[in-house]
């Protein structure tokens, strides 16, 4: 790891605002949060954060590499992509984002016509609220059309970008209706119900997938 190159920060002996020197500028969270389900090519990071501009980002992103959070992977062809991943120092920002997630609940509030969503950030808000599970499920979670992976059993949760090869449970649906359930505390069975979302699968499976995440089956 590569040690803090400028000190324009809060020069004090503290390992507080050290932290804040590394990960306390603008979009540098916001990335941490947008990196933790995968790794994203830099025009899907650019597209996710209207308001940050090219350079800006790609700043950002020079500074993350600098001090060890962040490493690219060149994927091989066709796909001949870059890619930007979280180091192992990166992901120990996890919790901090899961913390202030938390925190920052209390005052979100129904989203307003100016607000962006985006299915990621609800997984995001899904996966810290893992209590734990002793069954372990393998779930697909598809939202507005993206798919993600979710694999319970034990004190950690799995959630990445992307189909599982094989899942006991797909569950299907707009973001509203994931919102609603993660959320807002609605019931997985009553929006399933009501064809708020699609369940494939079991429906003890979904029950066990929602109380590992401490929501309503």
């Amino acid at each position: 790891m590569r040690p803090v190159t400028e000190r324009r920060g809060y020069h004090q002996f503290c390992g507080v605002s050290r932290a804040l020197d590394i990960v306390g500028e603008r979009w540098t969270l916001l990335l941490v949060r947008d990196l933790l389900l995968g790794g994203r090519r830099f025009s899907d990071l650019l597209a996710a954060l209207p308001g940050l501009t090219p350079n800006l980002l790609s700043r950002r992103l020079k500074e993350m590499q600098a001090h060890g959070l962040v490493a690219q992977r060149r994927l091989p062809p066709p796909h001949a992509a870059t890619l930007y991943e979280l180091t192992p120092l990166g992901r120990e920002l996890e919790p901090v984002v899961f913390a202030l997630g938390r925190f920052g609940a209390r005052w979100l509030g129904a989203p307003t016509a100016d607000d962006r969503t985006d299915p990621r950030w609800a997984m995001v808000s899904l996966k810290r609220r893992y209590v734990g599970s002793d069954r372990p499920r393998c779930a697909e979670l598809r939202v507005d059309g993206l798919s993600f992976t979710v694999r319970t059993g034990g004190p950690a949760a799995e959630l990445v970008d992307g189909a599982p090869t094989a899942a006991e449970l797909v569950l299907a649906g707009p973001l509203r209706s994931f919102a609603a359930w993660i959320v807002q505390g609605a019931s997985a069975r009553a929006l399933v119900s009501e064809g708020a979302l699609v369940r494939e699968g079991p429906a003890q499976a979904l029950t066990d997938l929602a109380r590992a995440f401490g929501l309503r089956p």
